[in-house]
């Protein structure tokens, strides 16, 4: 027969035992390497914090070196739990490897070349052609929609990847370094001694995704602290670290087609190809049995 006392020791440490909480499981979110390794933590830190006392997990954040390093990542269908990166990345990663979109930004993203010589602006859109440009490395929105665009091989600008952020860009035109600048659109509009003269395309903006791996009721916690934060008290230091007002809802099939910008990028395959490499090769038919001669 159990004691009073044993009772209520064993009663104390399933208390103790219930008290302690339990550990939040950890996911990691991947985004665009679109600043050097220690801003980019620096930028991400405030977003991160919201996400772990809002959705109740612990978010890690992972960045490739480089564009190229995140396109081979890409690829070889590495993602992190939650992604957020732009568009022609996403329905990439959609159509290979079955990512969810979750929000995003309100903003569309749109590239500028901008320059500061008057006699290049005098000439337009063909002033860029043959000229140096600076960017962050390839394959970045930007850099895919230029080539979109000027598809000529004889009558295209000479885009350098010698940014390590898109701020780097007007820097590098005074240092006389380059003679015009890649940039977003909105960075464009804020530095009144270049001038646009070419934009590209707007297309839909940088999306959060989720692997498909993620059960349906986390991402749906994640999706509405997403589309909730605009209403945070912080939100205004979270969301201008990441140049957008809010994030909203938004389906897969609005960037159905982006991942096609990526077709010259080294590397690429058709996303039928792609689905026929990852079958399974069909079951040899059985030889029929040899008959006797008659």
């Amino acid at each position: 027969m159990v004691s009073f006392r044993k009772l209520g020791l064993l009663l104390a440490t399933w208390m103790a035992v219930a008290a302690v909480p339990a550990k939040s499981a950890e996911l990691v979110l991947q985004v665009e390497p679109t600043f050097p390794a220690d801003q980019i933590r620096e930028v991400y830190a405030p977003l991160l914090s919201y996400l772990n006392r809002s959705t109740g997990f612990r978010f890690t954040l992972r960045v490739a070196p480089n564009f190229n390093q995140h396109w081979r990542e890409l690829r070889a269908g590495g993602g992190g739990d939650v992604v957020f990166e732009e568009g022609h990345f996403f329905d990439y990663r959609h159509k290979r490897s079955g990512y969810l979109p979750l929000a995003r930004t309100v903003e569309d993203s749109a590239f500028v070349i901008a320059v500061a010589d008057p006699d290049i602006v005098a000439e337009g859109r063909e002033g860029i052609v043959g000229r140096t440009v600076a960017s962050l490395g390839a394959p970045n929105l930007g850099h895919v929609l230029v080539f979109d665009s000027f598809r000529n091989p004889l009558a295209q600008p000479e885009i350098r990847a010698i940014s390590s952020k898109w701020s780097d860009g007007p820097d590098l035109i005074f240092a006389g370094d380059v003679e015009g600048t890649l940039l977003p659109s909105y960075m464009a509009e804020e530095n009144p001694a270049l001038t646009g003269i070419w934009r590209s395309r707007s297309v839909p903006g940088r999306v959060f995704s989720a692997s498909p791996r993620l059960p349906e009721a986390d991402r749906a916690r994640i999706a509405e602290a997403l589309l909730r934060l605009h209403e945070d008290p912080e939100a205004f230091l979270i969301l201008n670290e990441l140049r957008s007002e809010r994030f909203v809802a938004t389906e897969a099939a609005a960037y159905d087609g982006l991942e096609r910008l990526l077709s010259t990028t080294f590397g690429y395959v058709p996303p039928r190809q792609a689905a026929a490499a990852a079958a399974p090769a069909p079951a040899a038919t059985p030889a029929p049995a040899p008959t006797g001669t008659p």
